[in-house]
């Protein structure tokens, strides 16, 4: 199997979305330094909506970072085992990384899809100075962990098929 050009167009956007929600949060970080440093005047609400923001930022972001293989890897270990051993055992090197990854990412998709439902159900807020429903910040996780368990997934599908991308 190829991994999937739509998912790919699909992650680079939750990317750009990402990246976008970085640049607020500079600007956020700046008008917070601004306001505290030249005026005395802090603002009570930015942390909170910086923290919230940052939830959105890193689960928006994660797929595409799987996508791109961007996340942390032992470059060192896989090379010798591609170099020793062959590229086959480095297929199931990875294939055995992804299905470990793709396990945490089941678990922390259902306890999210289950805070997500419990927040909704009993309307829960946020602690803080800046309080909105616990729901939007469950469903950045609920989000992200959907489009990596689609992405790693495609991973898998294409590693088992005899792609090289993901080596």
């Amino acid at each position: 199997m190829k991994y999937p050009k739509v998912l790919e167009k699909i992650n680079g956007f939750t990317a750009v979305v990402s990246g976008g929600l970085i640049i607020c949060l500079g600007l956020l970080a700046t008008l917070e330094g601004i306001l505290r440093g030249f005026f005395s005047q802090p603002t009570s609400w930015s942390l909170d909506l910086s923290q919230y923001i940052l939830i959105w930022t890193i689960f928006l972001g994660t797929a595409y970072a799987f996508q791109e293989k961007g996340h942390v890897s032992v470059d060192l270990v896989k090379e010798w085992v591609g170099k020793r051993y062959g590229i086959t055992a480095l297929r199931v090197m990875n294939i055995i990384g992804y299905l470990m990854a793709l396990t945490f990412i089941v678990v922390i998709g259902w306890c999210s899809l289950a805070s997500f439902t419990a927040a909704l159900k009993y309307g829960k807020l946020t602690l803080g100075n800046f309080q909105i429903p616990m729901a939007y910040l469950y469903a950045a996780m609920v989000t992200g962990s959907v489009f990596m368990l689609i992405t790693v997934v495609c991973i898998i599908l294409d590693l088992l098929g005899g792609g090289k991308k993901y080596l």
